[in-house]
């Protein structure tokens, strides 16, 4: 008896410290959300500062940082939860129950009258086991496992999509960060047409027309570089959230300065992809977490019939219990079984709600091939096209240059119109602005397709040099 009540009190210590582990767990992670919870009591964020970061820097740095990937951990360690919630209902898993309790009442009866109370000890320990089940544990483990893939799949989207969103806003910047400085050229060479007419004007070799007319190119010019200019600082804000980052914590000065010069030098993360279309789609079909995803799915919806059909059908289970009221004890066990016979056809009607949800789940894995498909077959195209657009757009550069050149000298000898000079100036300004778009274009089509196709990015950083004229 005496090594009974060391063992039962050494499972109640254990139970306690189990327990006592469990709250601190609890009132730690209540104490972490208090600042989101009551913002009175949050601390200024520090400040941050990413100077000197390159793409993968800024990555990394997103992934530690952005909510929604740690949202995403979260949910696969919700998913864990889950499977050991169903585990603990497998068969064969003991559950135990415990209660105990002492009351005092009086002992009247017949003529007996009195208010003398007398008490006593009363406790009972249980223990119910599932023996049979015909399946039930089986479908619903499967299920929460298939659950937990699930999961794990969409926590690799989700840090697939945050690399896409801090490639395409970081190529984003900096590719109007160059159109600024397009647009800056092209505002300066409005104003040397503008003063070049003036001239003109003041020897008498050409019309006051010329003048209101480049006076005309230079405000548009100006309200262009206005324009650039704040689809510049609208990037910068889009990519500091890309990053995770408030407004309060960094500037985009704090985290990537312009190019001294966006004309001269572009940035390249990527080198462009050789693959056709149908390589990379065979590719995706085996390691695209959006599309893994979305089977994993239709695996546990699979395993959600299987619980259905299973549940037509008994349980057996068994009992035992341990009762005492002092001085009385009292001991029992039993087998039990439990049928429904009639529920007004529910439980059929379960298993045909399965299948279709089933069934539903099949059209969304090949609805999601299809629209995989059709975006990286997108993606391809624009990576082609990128690639001779840039070819193209580097000759036309050289051609608006000498081009302009040639315009400028012989308006000022005045053997061009003004309107073959302000023809100059555009071409010369478009040419500057299609390499920009063709250039960067590429490397947003290379940062979509790892993200379509799920592959590693590799990153090769390297700094190309352009022709400004």
């Amino acid at each position: 008896m005496k090594k009974i009540e060391v063992l039962a009190t050494a499972c109640l210590l254990a139970l306690l410290a189990t327990s006592c582990a469990t709250l601190h767990r609890a009132e730690e992670a209540k104490d972490e959300i208090a600042p989101a919870a009551l913002p009175a009591f949050a601390e200024p964020a520090p400040r941050v500062s990413l100077i000197g970061y390159q793409l993968p820097d800024f990555v990394d740095y997103a992934m530690t940082n952005r909510p929604e990937v740690i949202s995403a951990a979260l949910a696969v360690d919700e998913r864990m939860m889950a499977i050991r919630t169903v585990e603990s209902g497998k068969p064969f898993m003991p559950n135990f129950t415990a209660a105990a309790g002492y009351g005092q009442s009086t002992g009247n009866g017949g003529s007996h009258f009195s208010w003398r109370n007398s008490g006593r000890f009363t406790g009972s320990v249980g223990l119910e086991m599932l023996l049979i089940d015909f399946g039930r544990y089986d479908a619903s483990h499967r299920a929460a496992c298939e659950d937990l893939a699930a999961a794990e799949l969409a926590f690799a989207e989700t840090r697939l999509s945050v690399f896409e969103e801090v490639a395409t806003s970081y190529f984003t910047l900096l590719r109007n960060d160059a159109l600024l400085d397009v647009a800056r050229t092209n505002e300066w060479e409005c104003l040397h047409h503008l003063t070049q007419a003036t001239n003109r004007f003041a020897n008498g070799e050409a019309k006051l027309l010329d003048v209101l007319r480049a006076r005309l190119d230079l405000s548009e010019a100006v309200q262009a570089r206005i324009t650039a200019s704040n689809n510049t600082v609208t990037a910068g804000a889009e990519f500091l959230r890309a990053l995770g980052l408030s407004a309060d914590r960094a500037s985009r000065e704090d985290v990537l300065a312009p190019l001294p010069d966006g004309l001269s030098s572009a940035l390249k993360e990527f080198e462009l992809s050789s693959f056709s279309t149908e390589e990379a789609l065979g590719f995706a079909r085996t390691n695209s977490p959006a599309l893994m995803v979305k089977r994993a799915q239709l695996r546990a919806a699979a395993n959600d019939v299987d619980w259905a059909v299973a549940d037509l059908f008994p349980e057996l289970k068994l009992s035992t219990s341990f009762n005492f009221a002092d001085p009385v004890w009292n001991w029992s066990w039993a087998f039990n079984a439990a049928q429904s016979l009639f529920l007004g056809w529910r439980k059929t009607t379960a298993v045909d709600a399965a299948v279709i949800c089933m069934r539903a789940a099949r059209m969304e894995v090949e609805a999601a091939e299809r629209t995989l498909s059709r975006d990286i077959a997108v993606a391809i195209a624009t990576r082609d096209d990128s690639i001779a657009s840039l070819a193209a757009a580097r000759t036309s550069v050289r051609q608006a240059s000498e081009n302009l050149r040639v315009a400028d000298e012989q308006y000022r000898l005045g053997d061009a119109s003004r309107i073959d000079y302000a023809e100059a100036v555009a071409d010369y300004a478009a040419a500057l602005g299609r390499r920009v778009q063709a250039f960067y274009e590429g490397q947003l089509a290379e940062a979509r397709i790892l993200r379509l196709t799920g592959g590693e990015p590799l990153y090769h950083h390297k700094t190309v040099l352009e022709r400004r004229k």
